[in-house]
């Protein structure tokens, strides 16, 4: 067979005549690049290397000819091993040769998108591919049909977002030195942040969780030594899982796997290796108050860029533009539910000056303190000082745009992400997993076999895995999958688990220490009987035994979770069934609760005294750390960092009626016939029934009413002839609902799949 070179002396005569003007020995000559030396020894190798030659993406962009590579700020020895395919680790496998153009894919909420090489790169890899088989929304589709929208889709519209987000701002503050690396990087981690979702996304999660609580219990029956330690380390292991973590063990395996190498298509000299794990910080996310990392080539003067795919300040991120409109579009149908361009148009990187900050001062030690408004000065100095930096703020115009964006996110939760049909379907997915766990096994890492939980501590392995698993279940032959295989037919009948009478609205509200009715946060004294509210329990506690006169047993319930509920129901099973309902208890029925919580960022208020000092209740403010500016503000005003209070700054209107929404699920898995002694047989749904009822009356008027029908009002210190109770209608003003955090910590979002695209 003829050699390149060979091949390229045989092309035909009108392919090599010299155009009319120039040299008769420039036929011969290399084609034309943008540097001339560069071009002349990279076409030389490319044409000495017969396999370069043949290469093809997978996407149909071809191997870069050496007339159309620019490798702008490089040296001619970097583009010479890139495209020799030098630079090999151990004398592997060479370098894969980096593509040159950009790519264009329409999508379908953003139209046209132009994804660089080095996105082009990653896309076609098997790491990325799986995401195409990996529902967004999970088990949605049973309840839309139209809800089978990809996390691909999903992650190339993030990339796309960032880019065009970064791009705006480097354009319009040249100063922010704003380099063509940060733009690629913050797009490659749009474009990953999403690599670490298991099957059916966080269902996964909440499996693997389950699983390393299983594997727990079966460590402390082990005898004590090394295998009972390295037992209760795995579980530690898998309790401790987060999706997060796992996209970025996916991305240093993308990269190492596929031989692709950052280097190639950075236009600096930066070290590869900061490169790698700028974009991996960037996948986790900041918090304002965390230490910077030093080791990602940037200073604190780029802050701002992790405001952009995981904002940690405030929420406002493309990952959640990007999710919202997707999902809302594919469900509901609607055109564009907000626009981002106004969004995009409207932001600013401000770095707010020590001395403009509320309530802030620098002490002689150099430190900065104050206080955010409801903030006392000894807690907030962390959160000043995190105000004290770069940050992404907006024109004061679009405030109404971002509390319309989260009232749209407060909908598909309430329509979608935590429709009841879906979370019924949700919950035998994970259950299939459970029961398939022990007898299902795949090719792993060394194709060796792996279950699904290992997989999750296995990157290699965990990159085979996608929603083709349940099929995969379905159809297997090995022992043991009967009940799994069994759950999936009901599931293709929508034969679905049944609920036992109705679902109960749980109000995130303390009660009273005396008469159990809900109280404001903030009163001094309870509404409905007029004593003080200082015996008002904490959110923290769980009193096994009532502490006042009419208090029920159940006293606080915000901090209870589904098996807290279980165990509370299981108190009015009749004392002859109770241990027999117990033993069904998560195999036969269950607990279900959804919890709609505020955003992580809104706003905190620290209540001292009665409450305990570090008791925090969050209520709805999503723009409560979010910066605005006035661009006509001049002088001294200029670049100053507004903040919104929606609670006293804008309209009634257009403020949620609650904070949170906390409603409890009874769910009957499987029908059975319970026997006790000598009783008759009786149905185990007719037990729950009866227990459930039991349950919901005591605490009907207490903690279990609906948020809608049965709120009190704020009440002022009354003198002693009024501390009564009190009687008729309120004239005042419906009361702010909160929702306690908890001692010292922050809120974690409601549920695992209450927000499919954040994480």
């Amino acid at each position: 067979a003829a050699s390149p070179r060979a091949r390229f002396e045989m092309a035909p005569k009108r392919q090599r005549t010299a155009s009319p003007g120039q040299s008769p020995h420039a036929e011969h000559a290399p084609p034309p690049s943008d540097d001339d030396d560069d071009s002349t020894q990279a076409f030389a190798n490319l044409v000495d290397d017969p396999m370069s030659s043949s290469q093809m993406s997978v996407t149909d962009n071809p191997t870069p000819r050496p007339h159309d590579t620019v490798k702008r700020n490089r040296s001619s020895s970097n583009a010479n091993a890139a495209l020799d395919g030098g630079g090999g680790s151990g004398g592997g496998p060479s370098e894969a040769v980096p593509l040159a153009k950009d790519k264009s894919i329409h999508d379908r909420v953003h139209g046209t998108v132009a994804l660089p090489p080095l996105l082009v790169a990653v896309m076609d890899t098997p790491h990325f591919q799986r995401l195409d088989q990996i529902q967004q929304l999970g088990g949605c589709h049973f309840v839309y049909p139209s809800a089978k929208h990809s996390r691909k889709e999903h992650s190339i519209g993030v990339a796309h977002l960032a880019g065009t987000l970064l791009k705006h701002l480097r354009v319009q503050q040249p100063e922010l030195q704003i380099s063509d690396d940060d733009v690629l990087c913050v797009q490659l981690a749009g474009l990953v942040h999403d690599l670490g979702h298991g099957p059916f996304s966080h269902m996964y999660e909440t499996f693997v969780k389950w699983q390393g609580g299983q594997e727990e219990l079966r460590a402390a029956e082990l005898p004590l030594g090394e295998e009972r330690e390295a037992a209760a380390a795995r579980a530690a292991r898998l309790q401790r899982w987060e999706h997060e973590e796992m996209s970025v063990l996916l991305f240093d395996d993308l990269l190492d796997s596929n031989r692709i190498e950052l280097s190639a298509y950075c236009s600096s000299a930066a070290c590869p290796a900061e490169q790698r794990r700028f974009v991996k910080a960037l996948v986790k996310g900041l918090k304002p108050a965390e230490e910077w990392p030093q080791d990602i080539g940037r200073d604190k003067s780029k802050r701002f860029l992790f405001d952009i795919v995981s904002n940690s300040r405030n929420g406002v991120d493309v990952d959640k533009l990007d999710y919202l409109l997707r999902d809302a579009m594919a469900c509901h149908g609607a055109s564009r539910p907000f626009e981002l361009s106004r969004l995009f148009e409207s932001t600013r990187v401000i770095t707010p000056h020590s001395d403009r900050i509320r309530g802030a001062r620098w002490t002689q030690d150099g430190r900065l303190e104050g206080g955010r408004r409801d903030r006392p000065a000894r807690a907030s100095a962390d959160a000043v000082q995190a105000q004290a930096q770069a940050q992404i703020c907006f024109q004061l115009k679009v405030a109404t745009d971002l509390v319309e964006i989260y009232t749209l996110r407060a909908k598909l939760h309430k329509k979608l992400y935590q429709h009841h049909t879906a979370n019924v379907a949700e919950l035998m997915i994970t259950d299939v997993l459970k029961l398939a766990n022990d007898h299902f096994s795949f090719r792993g890492s060394d194709n060796a076999a792996t279950t699904l939980a290992q997989a999750a501590l296995d990157p290699k392995a965990f990159a085979r895995l996608t929603d083709a698993i349940l099929d995969s279940i379905y159809v297997s032959l090995e022992e043991g999958l009967d009940e799994a295989q069994g759950l999936i037919e009901r599931m293709k009948k929508r034969d679905y688990y049944r609920q036992i009478g109705r679902s109960t609205q749980i109000s995130p509200l303390p009660q009273c220490y005396y008469c159990g009715e809900l109280t404001e946060i903030r009163s001094k004294f309870c509404g409905a009987c007029g004593k003080k509210c200082k015996g008002r329990l904490h959110a923290s506690e769980r009193p096994d035994e009532p502490h006042g006169p009419n208090n029920p047993a159940v006293a606080q319930l915000i901090g209870k979770r589904p098996p807290d509920f279980e165990q509370d129901i299981l108190t009015f099973v009749d004392e002859a069934w109770r241990g027999e309902v117990g033993t069904c208890s998560d195999v036969d029925w269950c607990v279900w609760l959804v919890d709609i919580k505020p955003p992580s960022c809104s706003k905190c208020s620290v209540l001292g005294g009665d409450h305990g000092d570090n008791l925090y209740w969050r209520v709805y403010d999503p723009l409560w750390n979010t910066g605005f500016y006035n661009p006509k503000e001049e002088g001294e005003q200029k670049d100053s960092v507004h903040y919104v209070d929606m609670e006293s700054q804008m309209s009634p209107v257009q403020l949620p009626r609650a904070n949170q929404e906390r409603t409890l699920y009874l769910y009957l898995k499987n029908e059975r016939t319970l026997r006790a002694g000598g009783s008759e047989a009786r149905l185990l749904s007719e037990l729950l029934f009866d227990a459930y009822e039991a349950w919901t009356k005591r605490l009907k008027g207490k903690g279990a009413t609906s948020q809608e029908g049965n709120q009190n009002t704020p009440t002022h210190t009354p003198s002693r002839a009024q501390r009564r109770p009190a009687q008729g209608k309120s004239t005042l003003r419906p009361m702010k609902m909160f929702t306690p955090v908890g001692e010292g910590e922050e809120s974690t979002e409601a549920h695992p799949s209450s927000e499919p695209g954040g994480d």
